[in-house]
C-alpha cells in the first residue's frame, strides 16, 4: 500500500507536448506559455516527457530543462507528473532524482524501449527508479509500444513497494483497468490511457485519465469528467460519442503529435513542430483547420450539458 496521499492526482491529466523552437531546441518560453494555457483552461494536472512529449527524442538535459520550465510556471498550482523512463535504468534514476529536486508531484516510467525484457528485469528497473526519489511512482503500461505487458503477478510484487502509487493503463482491453484496479485497491490510482474509451475506462474502475489528445481539446475531457462525477452517464456518453471520432481524425494525419501541435497553434498557443521522425502538420492544411473548427464547435455545444 502506498504511503502517499494521492487524491489530488485523480484528475484529467494532459500529456504535455514539448514545444520546440525554430532551431529544434526545447523552447523554454513556449513551454511556460503552454503550461499556462492549460491552467487557464481549467486543467489541474500535466504529464511531462512521456510519449506525447516526445520524451525519447529528448536528451537528458532537455528533459530536465522542460521540467524546470513548466515547474517554474505552474509548480504548486498544477499537479506535475514527470515521466523518467529511459532505455537504461541509470539514466532513468538520474531523471527521477532531478524530478524530486525540481519539485515534481510524482514520477512515472515505462519498463523500457527497444529491448524485450523479462519480468525480473522490469521489476529491478522500476524498483531502482522508486529508490532514487521519494515520490509517488506511476507505472506506465503501454505494451503496444514497449512490447511488455504488465502481468498481475508483477503488479503484486510492485505493490509491496510503498512508493508505488498508481498505474497508467494504455493497453487496449478496457477490462485490464478493472483487473489492475481490483488488485491495487481503492487508494491505488489507475489512469485510463486510451482516449477513445475514456468513459468506458472510468466505468471499469479508472480514477482519472492521462492522454495525448487531451491537449487538442481539454475542455471536452474536462466536461466528460465533470459529467461522470455528477453521475450523469447518458450525457457523458453524448460527449464520448463526440470525442472518439475527433480522436480518430487527429490520428488520421499520420502524425498525432504534429496534429495536436497544429491545433494548439490555431488556438493561439504555438509550440513548434515535432522532431523527426515525427512529421509536422501544417496549420494551413484545410483538413486540420476543419478539425479545429469542429473541436471548437463541440466545446460550445457540450458546455450546455
Amino acid at each position: 500500500m502506498s504511503k502517499y496521499t494521492t487524491d489530488h492526482l485523480k484528475e484529467v491529466t494532459v500529456a504535455f507536448n514539448t514545444p520546440f523552437a525554430a532551431d529544434g531546441s526545447v523552447d523554454r518560453k513556449a513551454s511556460k506559455a503552454l503550461a499556462r494555457y492549460f491552467a487557464d483552461k481549467g486543467v489541474k494536472s500535466l504529464y511531462l516527457c512521456g510519449s506525447t512529449g516526445e520524451g525519447f527524442l529528448l536528451d537528458q538535459d532537455e528533459r530536465m530543462e522542460l521540467v524546470e520550465a513548466v515547474l517554474d510556471e505552474v509548480g504548486g498550482e498544477m499537479n506535475l507528473i514527470v515521466h523518467v523512463g529511459c532505455a537504461s535504468t541509470r539514466h532513468s534514476v538520474l531523471l527521477a532524482k532531478h524530478a524530486k529536486e525540481a519539485g515534481a508531484d510524482a514520477i512515472s516510467a515505462v519498463p523500457c524501449v527497444y529491448y524485450r525484457l523479462d519480468e525480473e528485469s522490469v521489476y529491478r528497473h522500476w524498483t531502482q527508479i522508486t529508490e532514487a526519489a521519494d515520490l509517488p511512482f506511476i507505472i506506465y503500461n503501454i505494451p503496444q509500444l514497449t512490447g511488455f505487458f504488465l502481468s498481475v503477478s508483477l503488479l503484486k510484487r510492485m505493490l509491496e513497494n510503498d512508493r508505488v502509487a498508481g498505474l497508467k493503463c494504455s493497453s487496449d482491453p478496457v477490462h485490464d483497468i478493472l483487473r489492475f484496479k481490483q488488485e491495487g485497491g481503492r487508494d491505488f490510482i489507475v489512469y485510463n490511457g486510451s482516449d477513445e474509451q475514456y468513459l468506458a475506462g472510468r466505468i471499469m474502475g479508472a480514477d482519472a485519465g492521462i492522454g495525448g489528445t487531451y491537449g487538442a481539446m481539454p475542455e471536452l475531457y474536462l466536461k466528460l469528467e465533470e459529467l461522470i462525477r455528477r453521475g450523469e452517464y447518458e450525457k457523458a456518453k453524448q460527449v464520448q460519442n463526440i470525442v472518439t471520432p475527433l480522436v480518430y481524425r487527429l490520428c488520421s494525419f499520420g502524425s498525432l503529435y504534429g496534429a495536436v501541435k497544429a491545433i494548439l497553434a490555431l488556438d493561439g498557443c504555438p509550440c513548434g513542430i515535432p522532431r523527426l521522425p515525427f512529421l509536422p502538420v501544417r496549420e494551413e492544411d484545410p483538413e486540420i483547420r476543419r478539425l479545429y473548427q469542429d473541436i471548437r464547435q463541440a466545446v460550445q455545444e457540450t458546455a450546455k450539458l
